[in-house]
């Protein structure tokens, strides 16, 4: 499924090359999940920041943070590193768990918001060309390539796929909360 701004997105996006990683995978995800998910790119949250990729599908909202860097990476308590012949050679200033953390917490207020509560919020960090070499201390998830991040999304076993719910909770983030004066 499509979102119905998404070529003002991609316009919009061409010059960020995180946001054209978020809307490759995106677009991969789209075209290898079944229609009982929608996959968000570039989703807006209310608090104003981007997330990168929100799945929305069966039992769980799934937040994607992407990562495009090459080399071997290491996770040491939510801190990375990239790594050369097994030598350290750089410090990931942004951390990719760190980042899937605040952004599902972003989403999970927005869903709040538009009154859903109790919805799983799984955030995961995928490596579209790097290799983890020791992320077992990363607070969330890591996956290496878009099969195995496919192939996680679908591994839950549901009793029953409401298609239904899925958009429910698309448009729950897709909503702009308006307050008014009492």
């Amino acid at each position: 499924m499509t979102h119905p701004l998404q070529w003002a997105r991609s316009a919009i996006s061409r010059g960020d090359s995180r946001a054209r990683l978020a809307e490759r995978v995106a677009t991969y995800l789209r075209q290898q999940l079944p229609e009982d998910h929608v996959v968000l790119a570039l989703h807006s949250a209310r608090d104003g920041a981007r997330v990168p990729v929100v799945v929305i599908g069966r039992d769980r909202v799934v937040i994607v943070e992407p990562r495009d860097e090459e080399g071997d990476l290491l996770c040491y308590q939510d801190h990375w590193y990239r790594s050369v012949s097994g030598r350290l050679t750089e410090t990931l200033s942004d951390p990719p768990s760190v980042r899937a953390h605040e952004n599902a917490s972003r989403v999970r207020n927005d869903l709040g918001t538009g009154g859903f509560m109790n919805v799983q919020i799984e955030p995961i960090v995928v490596l579209t060309r790097g290799k983890p070499d020791d992320v077992r201390s990363s607070s969330v998830p890591v996956i290496a390539g878009l099969d195995p991040l496919v192939r996680h999304i679908l591994s839950r076993r549901v009793t029953s796929t409401d298609r239904v719910r899925t958009l429910a909770l698309a448009a729950a983030l897709a909503r702009n909360i308006t307050l008014t004066g009492v």
